[in-house]
């Protein structure tokens, strides 16, 4: 399993042997980066999500489309959150070295403007408000609620070329792409559908190996005792990523105030 994935685990564990008193903690970010990493599910029936950052991480994006015709970005309406002034504000930016940021590559191209870190935290903290994040949990297992993130890490940007997700096999496809896999060099001791995903248990590592099929690339995906195949997307997106790293020394709040806000 890759490190972030390992790390998601570990807090999860790490929550529910220290707080299951006061609520149940359960993992279902993985490989859907749109579902937040931690459901919470307090004894009192209230529910949110803690997201889980393996620092330095990743944290949050949206989808620029560059409009050549006019020499400025538009806001991609495939965005999982609507625009705002935080958004505008960093398109503002970027449309005035238009030529330079739409030729960043998958290298990328460093977003560096006035008040940026105001700028790249707000917008993080609407992002993960709308998913009904309220906490975020990071190296040492140090929690702080999502509204302070600026106090804990140095937050960065860049646009750069990025493939996006990956989907389910789909219905249509599951007999043929389960079909193609026993044909491959891997030991597969049972195939099995729910609806449509497609799992797979073998004694071999498979976590991570890809394939490509009737022009698609597959990815096996680690899912407990067991994989899920996934559908690796064809589609590159320019993207505004949001980059953390945690600040030294910091301490997360004290465990009687998580525990208040547990109840």
């Amino acid at each position: 399993m890759s490190t972030w994935e390992n790390f998601e685990i570990d807090c999860t564990n790490h929550l529910n042997n220290k707080f299951s008193k006061y609520a149940s903690f359960k993992h279902q970010g993985g490989a859907n980066s749109t579902v937040p990493d931690i459901l919470v599910t307090t004894t009192s029936g209230r529910r949110f999500y803690i997201e889980a950052k393996h620092s330095p991480a990743q944290c949050g994006q949206f989808v620029l489309l560059p409009d050549l015709r006019n020499g400025v970005f538009k806001y991609s309406s495939g965005n999982t959150k609507s625009i705002d002034d935080y958004s505008r504000a960093i398109m503002a930016h970027m449309n005035n070295d238009f030529d330079g940021f739409r030729e960043a590559g998958t290298k990328g191209k460093d977003i560096i403007m006035e008040n940026r870190q105001g700028i790249f935290s707000n917008w993080i903290i609407n992002y993960y408000k709308s998913k009904n994040v309220g906490f975020i949990i990071t190296n040492n297992y140090i929690i702080f609620p999502v509204e302070n993130i600026a106090d804990y890490f140095y937050i960065t940007a860049k646009y750069r070329i990025k493939r996006s997700g990956s989907a389910e096999v789909g219905v249509k496809n599951l007999k043929s792409v389960s079909d193609h896999i026993r044909t491959l060099n891997y030991a597969i001791n049972e195939i099995h559908f729910d609806n449509a995903k497609l799992f797979v248990s073998s004694p071999q590592q498979l976590h991570d190996l890809r394939f490509i099929f009737d022009g698609n690339e597959y990815m096996f995906s680690r899912r407990n005792n067991e994989y899920e195949l996934r559908r690796l997307s064809n589609t590159y997106n320019a993207n505004v990523i949001f980059l953390v790293d945690l600040k030294s020394p910091v301490r997360g709040i004290s465990d009687d105030d998580f525990i208040s806000a547990l109840r």
